[in-house]
C-alpha cells in the first residue's frame, strides 16, 4: 500500500474489504466495519489504535443483538485486525483483543427430542427469576461505564480492573440470556396446600430419617430455583429423584457423600 501519510482506519478497512471474496460476505464485512470505522473515527492512524479501545468495542458489540449474530459480527472485527497485522499494517496482535464467546443459545438448552422443554416453576421461583433479570439488565450501564473508565489507562500490560469489568459484563450477560431463555418455556406450579397423593414438582415433602429418626421436609422444585439452605431441593439431585413419584408411606434410598441414606416419606402437601 503506497501512500505519504501513515494508513488510516477507514483506508484499512477499504482495502480489506475489497480483499474479500463472495458478494455477500463483501458485504456483511462493509457494514460491520463502517460502524467500527464510526465508532473509532475514520481519519484516526491505524497504529494508534489500542487493545482497551478493541476491547471496548467487542464488550459493546456482544452485549448487543442474539448470540449468533453478535459473534458474526466479532468474528469478522476479528479477521479485519488479523488481515491488518498479516500486512505489516499494523505491529501489535489486536485481533487478541476480541474475544468471539462461543456457547449454546439458552433456547438450545431447553430443546427436548419433541422440541421445547417445560420448565416447572413455582410462583415464588418465578418472580425471583423475574426480580434477577431486572437487576442484571440494570448493571449493564454501570459496567459498561466501568469498562471505559478502566480502559482509560493507558498501561494494558496489568489492567485489573479492565480484566475484571469485561468478565462480569459477559457472566451477567450470560445469565441474562439464560434466565430468558427460561423464562420463554415456564409452568407455573399451583401450589394451594391441598393433600397430594403423589410427589411432583411444587410439592412439600415431609420425611424422616429411618437410621436417625430425625424429621425435615422438602419443597420439590425445578434446578432453576433450588436452594438447599431454603428446603428446595431440585429434582435432579439425588434425594429429589428419589422422591419423584412417591407416596406417602413409603421409603426412598439414595446416595450421599457419607453413603446410602433412607428416608420414610410422612407427609406430602402441594
Amino acid at each position: 500500500m503506497d501512500q505519504s501519510g501513515p494508513v488510516t482506519l477507514l483506508q484499512a478497512v477499504g482495502n480489506y474489504v475489497g480483499s474479500v471474496k463472495g458478494d455477500e460476505d463483501q458485504g456483511a464485512a462493509q457494514r460491520v466495519l463502517h460502524r467500527f470505522v464510526n465508532w473509532c473515527g475514520p481519519d484516526k492512524p491505524l497504529t494508534e489504535i489500542n487493545p482497551p479501545e478493541i476491547g471496548e468495542y467487542a464488550d459493546l458489540l456482544g452485549a448487543t443483538g442474539t448470540a449468533p449474530e453478535s459473534a458474526t459480527r466479532l468474528q469478522i472485527i476479528k479477521d479485519f485486525l488479523s488481515y491488518a497485522r498479516k500486512n505489516r499494517l499494523i505491529d501489535k496482535n489486536l485481533a487478541q483483543h476480541v474475544r468471539v464467546r462461543k456457547s449454546k443459545s439458552a433456547r438450545q438448552k431447553l430443546q427436548g427430542p419433541g422440541g421445547p422443554k417445560v420448565v416447572k416453576l413455582t410462583r415464588d421461583g418465578l418472580n425471583r427469576l423475574q426480580s434477577e433479570l431486572e437487576k442484571l439488565k440494570a448493571a449493564r450501564g454501570p459496567l459498561a461505564i466501568q469498562i471505559r473508565k478502566a480502559a482509560a489507562d493507558k498501561d494494558v500490560r496489568e489492567n485489573v480492573p479492565l480484566e475484571a469489568a469485561r468478565e462480569q459484563l459477559g457472566h451477567t450477560e450470560a445469565r441474562i440470556r439464560t434466565i430468558e431463555g427460561t423464562l420463554k418455556y415456564v409452568e407455573v406450579i399451583d401450589s394451594s396446600g391441598k393433600a397430594a397423593l403423589m410427589v411432583g414438582l411444587g410439592a412439600r415433602v415431609s420425611v424422616r430419617d429411618v437410621g436417625s429418626g430425625r424429621k425435615t421436609t422438602y419443597t420439590l422444585v425445578n434446578v432453576a430455583e433450588a436452594n438447599p439452605l431454603e428446603g428446595k431441593i431440585s429434582d435432579v439431585s439425588p434425594l429429589g429423584k428419589a422422591l419423584l413419584a412417591r407416596y406417602a408411606g413409603d421409603e426412598v434410598e439414595f446416595d450421599t457423600p457419607r453413603g446410602k441414606t433412607r428416608y420414610h416419606v410422612v407427609k406430602i402437601t402441594s
